[in-house]
């Protein structure tokens, strides 16, 4: 009706003043656009974040005890997903690495199956899928929880569990795998060093692992992550550092960043670059590289005195700039509303992050967990954030985990985009129906999106 009324207001005036209204008009409906956008944010961050519009969470554990803990996914061609876990099957035996195959992009999976075969106490499983392998890599400890003793590799399927050696005892570490077309390659952390290991898609044995970085700082080096370039020729890896400072007495916490050439006996590593530096807390780092050269990194920050619960986290994204050949700096929060994580294990957000390559086109997606404050359930969620331009802006957070305002836990996520650009996300989660412990009491949890991923309403842009 009002359309109609002003259409014929229009008609009564010149055609050049007629024009000139008609476009000032569709400016004021635009602004009002922006204005309902902005103020939706505003009350998804007051009052829960939008569930994403992926497929309903799917348990894909079935764990006997309810002890499936730490998920994590790689995606290959032909719509294959591998998802590995840390599990147990009864009260009195030791925790194993599990691990199920989707090879219809999530819609069905296998049974799981246990994939380490050692007597050890077996954790912090990392998946690979590269062509038709599929990889997972652990660590075994003496108890749960406890000393570190030995790192491993299984191709999923061959039940042959690979030792990979280490020159030092090992300490809290994380072993992170990734493929180039014709090598495997991990890395992981024990004593100062960061230590890194590759060998042939093919082969079986692992040498040695070398030292890449030996680190100076008094509380060592911690949890290195890796991406391979898409040649294969190089690699790079992020990791933490805590430097105690008895000046002070505080800590300073810093992410670094190392760059190491393959060549065909050995890998020729640069020196590191000091991403950040500071007391804020800077934690579990990742990063990915594109086809281009650029290197997108995430990592999380704590901010605040007091207990967990009471500590604000975030999210904090930096990018390598292939034209500029320059970090972007300072790194930005992908979202400026906080989270909160309890004092149950795990105690920080550690964003996991996959970007997908399309002609022109790079996403970049990270998720990680966390609970808002004043919210009406203080359990942590999954949530989402994506860039659709290679991480220049963001789009406000969607919670996969679809938990909202009620007590179920969701916590620990990792997610993979898969070739045709679809994203495929797991998380550990404990359902009120559990009862029990909500540390130990978990199944892993799965949701897939339905198409292509496209998250409206930019939250955020560099500045």
């Amino acid at each position: 009706m009002y359309r109609d009324r002003l259409n014929s207001l229009l008609e009564t005036l010149s055609p050049e003043t007629s024009r000139r209204v008609r476009s000032n008009c569709w400016q004021l409906v635009w602004i009002v656009l922006l204005l309902v956008i902005g103020t939706a944010v505003g009350v998804y961050a007051a009052s829960g974040d939008p569930e994403w519009g992926g497929t309903d969470p799917k348990n894909i554990s079935y764990s006997k005890m309810n002890r499936a803990w730490q998920p994590a996914i790689a995606t290959g061609s032909s719509g294959r997903v591998l998802v590995a876990w840390s599990d147990q099957d009864s009260a009195s035996a030791p925790r194993d690495i599990y691990a199920c195959l989707s090879n219809d992009n999530g819609r069905t999976w296998s049974a799981p199956e246990v994939i380490s075969g050692t007597a050890q106490q077996s954790a912090l499983p990392h998946a690979c899928v590269v062509g038709n392998q599929a990889f997972v890599s652990w660590v075994d400890q003496l108890t749960v929880g406890g000393q570190n003793v030995a790192i491993y590799e299984v191709e999923v399927g061959t039940g042959v569990a690979h030792h990979i050696p280490s020159p030092t005892t090992l300490g809290s570490t994380w072993p992170r795998l990734a493929a180039g077309p014709e090598e495997l390659h991990v890395v992981f952390n024990a004593g100062a060093n960061i230590l890194h290991a590759k060998r042939l898609l093919m082969a079986t044995a692992w040498p040695t692992a070398t030292a890449i970085y030996t680190s100076t700082a008094t509380l060592g080096p911690w949890f290195p992550a890796l991406s391979v370039g898409s040649s294969g020729e190089m690699l790079h890896v992020v990791w933490q550092e805590k430097n105690f400072n008895l000046d002070d007495w505080t800590i300073e916490w810093t992410i670094m960043y190392g760059r190491g050439e393959v060549t065909e006996t050995e890998v020729n590593w640069t020196p590191p670059h000091m991403l950040s530096t500071g007391n804020t807390e800077l934690v579990y780092p990742a990063i990915a590289a594109d086809s281009r050269g650029n290197l997108h990194v995430v990592c999380g920050e704590v901010v605040g005195a007091g207990g967990l619960k009471d500590q604000d986290q975030y999210v904090r994204y930096t990018r390598y700039d292939v034209t500029s050949s320059q970090w972007i700096s300072p790194a930005i929060r992908i979202d400026d509303v906080p989270v909160r994580v309890n004092q149950d294990n795990p105690t920080y957000t550690a964003p996991s992050l996959t970007l997908f390559e399309k002609d022109d086109q790079v996403e970049v997606c990270v998720a990680w967990h966390g609970f808002r404050a004043g919210g009406l359930a203080l359990a942590e969620d999954v949530l989402l954030s994506c860039s659709e331009d290679g991480g220049e802006s963001w789009s406000a957070p969607q919670n996969v985990s679809h938990s909202g305002d009620s007590d179920e836990i969701s916590v620990s996520p990792s997610i993979a985009f898969d070739t045709s650009g679809r994203l495929h996300s797991v998380w550990q989660e404990h359902k009120a129906d559990m009862g029990g412990s909500v540390i130990d009491n978990y199944q892993i949890f799965y949701s897939g999106a339905l198409k292509r991923m496209f998250l409206p309403l930019v939250a955020r842009n560099w500045g």
